[in-house]
């Protein structure tokens, strides 16, 4: 049977029988795939339980078959070991958060190396806080909803298009539909989007922004088929309360 060898993000683990799990994979050579993997759930010595956690980079070796298929894999192990998620709970609060937006948009099982890339470059980001926290889960979003295509258009004015359009995922001169923002969150949007430094702080309240976080779950919940609600936003607000 062929093999294939790729990294990967981990985001998502099921347990499967006494000792097995069901993990979901996001690989740079594949995309996203599931595999089994046996013996994992042990309180034996040297068992890999703390390899596969949700947003790991790893390196695996797998048995090459159909997308939608179960694969095995021959061997794996972490590629990238992280400073400050296992001591920062900021950082880990959005890795969780990196995991369920990544896990519920991305259904792809093709490769997409842009698309791998970006997500590596955000857990690591995160990781060394090279960005401007408190904006992270917006920035994440928007970064990512381009990679999918359909990202928010840039056509904003304050004068003739004030409102964006989640529907449409465009600015307009009107309130056309109940999935309009208001004047004050649709600046505020704008503010983010035209921002290219995204160590850059902006002046918008906590209120504010998570009102722009709960805009773009609808976003993406308009956009995208069987978009979840995020479990992980909770914490994730209450460590971002700066």
């Amino acid at each position: 049977m062929d093999i294939y060898q790729s990294q990967g993000i981990i985001l998502r683990i099921v347990n499967y029988s006494e000792t097995s799990i069901i993990c979901d994979i996001y690989t740079e050579v594949k995309g996203l795939r599931s595999y089994i993997i046996s013996g994992v759930r042990t309180s034996r010595k040297g068992g890999k339980a703390a390899l596969f956690q949700p947003g790991n980079i790893v390196e695996l070796i797998s048995y090459n078959v159909e997308a939608d298929k179960l694969a095995r894999i021959k061997d794996i192990h972490l590629f990238h070991h992280y400073k400050q998620l296992h001591l920062d709970i900021t950082v880990s609060s959005l890795h969780m958060f990196f995991v369920e937006v990544s896990r519920n948009a991305i259904v792809e099982r093709e490769s997409n190396e842009a698309l791998y890339q970006l997500l590596v470059h955000w857990f690591k980001a995160a990781d060394e806080k090279t960005m401007y926290m408190p904006l992270v889960p917006i920035d994440f979003m928007i970064e990512l909803s381009h990679h999918l295509g359909f990202e928010p258009l840039t056509n904003f004015d304050e004068k003739s298009r004030p409102y964006f359009d989640l529907l449409e995922g465009s600015f307009s001169e009107i309130i056309s539909s109940p999935y309009c923002l208001d004047e004050a969150d649709s600046a505020c949007l704008w503010q983010v989007l035209q921002r290219e430094d995204k160590q850059e702080p902006l002046t918008i309240t906590k209120s504010s922004r998570d009102r722009l976080v709960d805009q773009l779950i609808k976003y993406y919940q308009l956009h995208l088929p069987n978009f979840k609600a995020i479990k992980s936003l909770e914490i994730l607000r209450t460590v971002l309360s700066a």
